[in-house]
């Protein structure tokens, strides 16, 4: 969340491995690494800064569609050498002058269809490395397409990765993890031929449902009922369900009397307010559900409610708090809830607090004695009072830790979504000042991952220059390392939007050509995208509606349809086909 939206919106300030074997696994992106050229020159080791080497005298003539020289190159550092990338001389290299974290974007002339690229390696000594190449395809986002992790490399060796299929794209981007040598690429290749501008999306919004108040979510119970229930920040849960349309005007009706209303007890609105509503499994026998609100101390509270004889009424009065997480300031609350659809726990998105300048100062998604900046996993079904911790959460076992904490290193996970048939876990995160974020954890993982905040904002690292402890400080490196962190499959920068909203999996059966896909937007200028990937990568995320509204969420019905929800405008929108 960010202070640039506030105005605007209230609630959002709102490995693959190298593989030299001959037959690499037809899943995975392609990716083979050549041998070092015999001629190159031995690299500085007293300062690790790759120096010229000659060219091989018999070199393999390079294909003529190599475009990467028709682009703008852009580095982390070493800008007055950045042009040395991809200039065609293996004589010269381009050197960021750093350690890593470290990354170059190539950013094209136009749209090419791309079917490989080629890193030639600048580093000394050998030793292991770790590299990632995204893709960005002209839609605002770019992609996580391959990790090339802890290879070990030396100077003149060339790591090529195969894009299969080929994909049309306007830029590349390499991003360096890990190295023994300063970041650094004697040569960037990329392979690919003209291609035509990406066809208009092929979806659109259906407007449902109207007249509704500072919408921030939406949900379904799961009990055959057909009904929606829509959050409003100030306090109330509201009841969408199925009527007739009229005159081309919305398909469902909104129920006058919410479903809930604990306005009274709400502090609402800037990034405040009632923020989500889970439904457990077997709601319809079980007639209790789970709320997050900020009370009148601005702190984040989890609470069970139960439904009366009227099954479209709770009883307000029914309130079982089962948890508060202090907030230190009015931004970054979080409030996301959502039950596993494999494990049946409860998850809780929880923001890292906010402070001044929105950054984080303490450092509390990255501490581990903190629920701030991160996702909770508790079990409230289990009828322990008021919850229990997995045994099987990552941080039961360490003497200070939350037991709590499923993963870390998050801002503000205001949109994560489960697909509902694979247990795979999308997390959006917004970003500060640069970078909007998409992560992603299998159905298998066992948690415990470390999303990176605030040492790293999306793939870049966060405001951290300084000395590299035990050397001579002549230059300022970035002190941000992303070794043991779990890297966002997709991003965009401010240039695009602000702040980045979800989330759901398209499960329906109306549009085949969305299956599978999880659909996240941004808040400020509405666009819709969908992600696609998987365990080897491959992501890509092409724009699928652009809209003129804030969208404050994304969500999803029984049948896997999902919706818009238009935060000024009160609209509930069905994503449909042309």
């Amino acid at each position: 969340m960010k202070n640039c939206c506030i105005a605007a919106f209230g609630l959002l300030a709102l490995v693959m491995a190298v593989s030299c074997a001959p037959d690499p696994a037809p899943t995975q992106p392609a990716v083979t690494a050549a041998a070092a050229s015999p001629t190159a020159a031995a690299l500085n080791a007293a300062t690790s800064t790759p120096t010229a080497a000659p060219a091989d005298p018999t070199p393999t003539p390079l294909p003529s569609n190599n475009v990467a020289a028709s682009g703008e190159v852009v580095p982390s550092s070493g800008q007055e050498t950045a042009q040395l990338a991809v200039d065609g001389n293996l004589e010269s290299l381009w050197n960021s002058g750093r350690i890593p974290l470290g990354w170059i974007q190539i950013a094209l002339d136009g749209q090419y269809l791309v079917n490989k690229v080629e890193m030639v390696i600048a580093q000394t000594p050998p030793g292991p490395t770790s590299h990632e190449l995204w893709l960005g395809d002209g839609s605002g986002t770019r992609t996580l397409y391959a990790r090339l992790i802890n290879q070990h490399t030396e100077d003149g060796q060339t790591l090529a990765v195969t894009i299969d299929p080929p994909r049309s794209i306007n830029e590349v981007y390499l991003r360096t993890v890990q190295s023994p040598s300063w970041v650094a690429w004697r040569e960037i290749r990329v392979f690919g031929d003209p291609s035509e501008t990406a066809p208009p999306p092929a979806f659109k919004l259906v407007k449902i449902a109207d007249g509704l108040d500072l919408p921030v979510q939406l949900r379904h119970a799961g009990d055959d009922s057909g009904r929606l229930f829509v959050i409003e920040q100030a306090g109330r849960i509201r009841i969408v369900r199925k009527g007739t349309a009229s005159n081309g005007g919305p398909t469902r009706s909104v129920d006058e009397t919410p479903f809930l209303d604990i306005s009274e007890r709400v502090s609402c609105c800037g990034e405040r307010g009632l923020l989500d509503v889970a439904f457990p499994p077997d709601y319809s026998i079980k007639q209790h559900f789970y709320v997050s609100y900020t009370n009148g101390e601005g702190h984040t509270v989890i609470s069970r409610y139960k439904t009366t004889v009227d099954t479209d009424k709770a009883d307000p009065a029914s309130e079982e708090i089962l948890l508060t997480i202090e907030q230190p300031h009015n931004t970054h609350n979080g409030g996301r809830l959502l039950f596993g659809p494999q494990d049946g726990y409860l998850y809780i998105g929880s923001g890292d607090g906010g402070g001044p300048a929105f950054n984080d100062p303490d450092n509390r998604g990255q501490n581990l004695s903190s629920l701030l900046g991160k996702i909770l996993r508790i079990d409230v079904e289990s009828g322990a009072k008021p919850y229990t911790i997995p045994a099987s959460n990552p941080f039961t076992q360490v003497e200070g830790n939350r037991g709590e904490i499923w993963v870390y290193g998050l801002r503000n996970p205001w949109g994560f979504a489960f697909d509902r048939r694979t247990g795979d876990l999308y997390i959006p995160d917004v970003g500060n000042i640069t970078i909007e974020e998409v992560n992603y954890q299998p159905a298998a993982s066992a948690g415990g991952e470390n999303y990176g905040w605030r040492i790293t904002e999306g793939s870049i690292c966060f405001e951290q220059w300084g000395c590299v402890k035990g050397e001579p400080c002549e230059i300022e490196h970035w002190l941000c390392s992303a070794e043991g962190q779990t890297s966002p499959v997709s991003e965009y920068n401010h240039e695009v939007g602000c702040a980045v909203v979800g989330g759901a999996v398209y499960r329906g059966s109306g549009i085949p050509s969305l299956q599978g896909v999880f659909l996240f937007a941004d808040f400020c200028r509405g666009q819709i995208w969908g992600l696609r990937g998987g365990l080897h990568d491959k992501w890509q995320s092409p724009l699928l509606i652009n809209t003129s509204f804030p969208i404050s969420a994304i969500g999803e019905d029984q049948d896997g349809n999902v919706y818009v929800v238009g935060y000024q405008n009160g609209v509930i929108s069905m994503i449909a086909e042309e």
